[in-house]
């Protein structure tokens, strides 16, 4: 029984639920994005290109925040065929298709006027 499974502690039992879910995906997930030698190797990695769009010069901030999630996308592909990672929550193909998602709303955020 689920709820004998958190009778330890104080609180909601679906808080601790939500919280074992989390962990499960951050788990699976983590092991898309990260190597054994750095697990926060894709924030490290993302942050050479945000850096590049992140300046006080930039004046489309949406579109900075486009391209940027789509550099995590571009970086999550990049682990799962440069290092061959085929058992990840996301199929590549999935990935690819978040990238041309993130390349059209860039496309409609650099035609906007900026807000």
């Amino acid at each position: 029984m689920v709820e004998d499974k958190y009778k330890e502690y104080k609180g909601h039992t679906r808080f601790y639920e939500l919280l074992d879910e989390i962990r499960n995906l951050y788990n699976a997930k983590n092991s898309q994005y990260a190597t054994s030698k750095n697990t926060l190797g894709a924030f490290e990695r993302s942050s050479v290109l945000m850096g590049k769009l992140f300046k006080d010069s930039i004046t489309n901030k949406k579109l900075a925040v486009a391209l940027a999630y789509m550099a995590k996308q571009i970086d999550a592909v990049y682990e799962m065929v440069g290092e061959s990672k085929g058992n990840t929550v996301e199929k590549l193909e999935e990935k690819l298709k978040d990238i041309a998602v993130y390349a059209l709303i860039a496309i409609i955020l650099n035609d906007e006027p900026n807000k």
